[in-house]
């Protein structure tokens, strides 16, 4: 099966797989096992291209290797609700079969963590506290703050960038919750820094090539699918600064909603996705945002009448062993 491709998941029965060069449901051999792997379960991807996948009637889990079906049995994830399940982000410090790899869950609007390194009997589930956002200052009105965006990169994971701070969480060998100090000046020539309006749009964090980096669409509705500007920031880390990138190293950004963000290359054009560009998908309105970082341009694509509906939309990708 040529990857990476969209999937359009209809939790816990179906999962439609469409071709990104093609724009076409892929079907058949050309599907391979995956299609049928995926039927019936609640799915969750990753960014390495590791499936988490739970089956509704046994609560039996495992990540799931989309190219081959090889499957890294877990222990069953129960204590989590299908319609949680699948808008959940689930990430993986390194590959499942490395030493002490993290399975990590991140529960929607909650303060919720779940996490098991295969091998593990069982998982484990950790509420945490981040500290607290003012709702309405005359009213006193305050709510927890929750993870979201999130990626991992160099073992670690990164969370909630801030203005002046970058959330870090790290197992040692539970989870501890630090802080990375972020210097906010806005560069005069726009080289680092960026403008308090980008501050407002949808956010996502990406790990490519070791490196972070991170995606800010700025939207004009609640749904959050009329986009009217991008930028792509990386992480100097040295520096403790975003600096803002025209490319994306030849690489290409594919996002979908619930905070996925995940790079593979460019496979020499051959998947139908241009290099330097950050792809974004709306499984509602049935479309993909193209936005060319060397350029500065955004398209809107609407998507093939035989996309089915679906709870969500996300991207099958190559694990990394594999790209």
């Amino acid at each position: 099966m040529e990857l990476p491709c969209l999937a359009f998941h209809r939790c816990g029965r179906s999962t439609a797989l469409f071709s990104a060069s093609e724009q076409k449901r892929v079907t058949g051999t050309a599907a391979g096992d995956t299609e049928e792997i995926l039927m019936n379960k609640v799915v969750c991807p990753t960014a390495q291209g590791h499936l988490l996948v739970r089956d509704p009637a046994t609560a039996a889990t495992f990540l799931c290797d989309p190219r081959n079906g090889t499957k890294t049995h877990l222990p069953p994830l129960r204590g989590v609700e299908h319609s949680v399940l699948v808008d959940s982000h689930c990430l993986l410090s390194g590959e499942p079969a490395s030493p002490g790899c993290i399975v990590l869950l991140v529960e929607p609007g909650d303060t919720s963590i779940w996490y098991v390194r295969p091998g593990d009997d069982r998982w484990v589930k950790h509420d945490y506290d981040i500290g607290t956002m003012v709702l309405d200052y005359d009213e006193g009105l305050q709510e927890k703050e929750v993870i979201c965006p999130m990626a991992a990169c160099r073992g670690k994971f990164y969370f909630n960038s801030l203005g002046t701070e970058l959330g870090v969480l790290e197992f040692c060998p539970g989870p501890v919750f630090s802080s990375i100090e972020i210097d906010d000046t806005i560069a005069a020539d726009g080289s680092y820094g960026y403008e308090e309006d980008d501050k407002q749009g949808d956010v996502h964090l990406v790990e490519s090539d070791g490196e972070l980096y991170m995606v800010t669409l700025l939207c004009t509705n609640t749904r959050r699918d009329r986009i009217y500007g991008a930028s792509v920031h990386r992480m100097d880390f040295a520096e403790g600064r975003w600096r803002k990138v025209k490319d994306l190293g030849g690489r290409v950004f594919l996002l979908s909603l619930f905070y996925f963000g995940a790079s593979c290359s460019d496979g020499g054009g051959g998947h139908g996705l241009r290099k330097d560009c950050v792809y974004m998908v709306y499984p509602v309105k049935k479309a993909m945002l193209v936005f060319d970082a060397k350029e500065g341009t955004i398209e809107m694509r609407n998507l093939d009448d035989e996309v089915p509906a679906s709870d969500k939309a996300f991207w099958l990708l190559p694990t990394n062993t594999q790209e």
